[in-house]
């Protein structure tokens, strides 16, 4: 069986050093970590968590929380859990997957996804007692990693703008979460930047599913006839595509439309849709090292917004 003096060998490391990147990971230079964990993995060296855990005093297990609202297969869901689990692997911890505000005596600190704002008290009595952080931005919590939603649509929406389109219609979101209001706000700052004052029959919101988002593009039609539609999800703007072919209309000569979220629905489509790509990889990254950070005693001093890129396509 490996052992640390196998991998001090190996990596040209001191034992001590091996021991740290894999003890306390926080404490060791990235490039000198990822060069003991490669080599950890390549001689096969398994951890006594039992051990370490004895002398540590805690289980190195994270509990991930998903409300019961979302579903686990959910792209958004997968793909976060799966970094979130990635990068807490390669700092020496396990992952638990909660559907409730969870138990304290199982885990050493959670990491919240998808909170509704109804939560929060919740969440924030958790906080007090066990190391946490959100998925999500919070006036009343700093330790929070989110996509920056507003700069996103914000920036999408300068796209259409910066094309000539002045008719511009919104398709967002009726779910009561910040990331959705806050979306909705960057559609209409940037157009109040451009002077631009939105009609009231050219907004509307609806569920975040293909069906809604054809329903939502008929209701809009019926109407106004704008030049532009943004939607705040790539679902919807994949099924407000689909009402438009429908009524032969051409996108995006005649009508063009963007989305939110990059998760692979902009592939399902032609024109294949332009949209803001959320950087699900990074975001799950920053929330396994803040969390760690944070049993290791580094609290953040404020929360982090990652801004997300728009993903270039045809149906703009």
């Amino acid at each position: 069986m490996a052992t640390i003096k196998d991998i001090a060998k190996i990596t040209g490391c001191s034992v001590m050093t091996v021991s740290r990147a894999l003890n306390n990971p926080e404490l060791v230079k990235e490039e000198t970590r990822n060069k003991i964990i490669a080599a950890s993995q390549k001689v096969g060296y398994v951890q006594n968590r039992g051990a370490r855990a004895l002398v540590k005093g805690c289980t190195f297990n994270i509990c991930v929380y998903i409300p019961a609202s979302l579903e686990a297969v959910e792209t958004f869901v997968a793909q976060t859990v799966s970094s979130i689990g990635e990068q807490l692997g390669n700092l020496g911890y396990s992952l638990s997957l909660c559907r409730k505000i969870p138990v304290l005596h199982n885990f050493d600190g959670v990491i919240a996804v998808g909170l509704n704002i109804e939560d929060e008290d919740a969440f924030i009595k958790l906080s007090e007692q066990k190391p946490s952080v959100l998925y999500g931005n919070s006036e009343r919590f700093t330790n929070w990693v989110d996509v920056d939603n507003y700069r996103g649509l914000y920036k999408i929406t300068e796209l259409i703008l910066d094309k000539g389109h002045k008719n511009i219609a919104y398709i967002g979101m009726n779910h009561h979460a910040r990331h959705v209001e806050q979306r909705k706000q960057g559609f209409l700052d940037a157009l109040k930047a451009r002077g631009i004052e939105p009609q009231p029959e050219m907004i509307i919101s609806t569920t975040n599913s293909e069906p809604a988002g054809f329903d939502a593009c008929e209701k809009l039609l019926s109407k106004a006839r704008p030049t532009a539609i943004v939607c705040s999800t790539d679902l919807i703007a994949v099924g407000c595509i689909h009402a438009l072919q429908r009524r032969n209309i051409r996108v995006p000569s005649e009508i063009a439309v963007a989305g939110f979220d990059g998760f692979g629905y902009e592939n399902t489509v032609f024109p294949q849709l332009t949209t803001v790509k959320q950087p699900l990889y990074d975001v799950g990254v920053r929330l396994a090292d803040a969390v760690v950070n944070i049993i290791n005693g580094k609290r953040q001093s404020e929360g982090i917004y990652i801004e997300p890129e728009i993903k270039s396509g045809e149906s703009v």
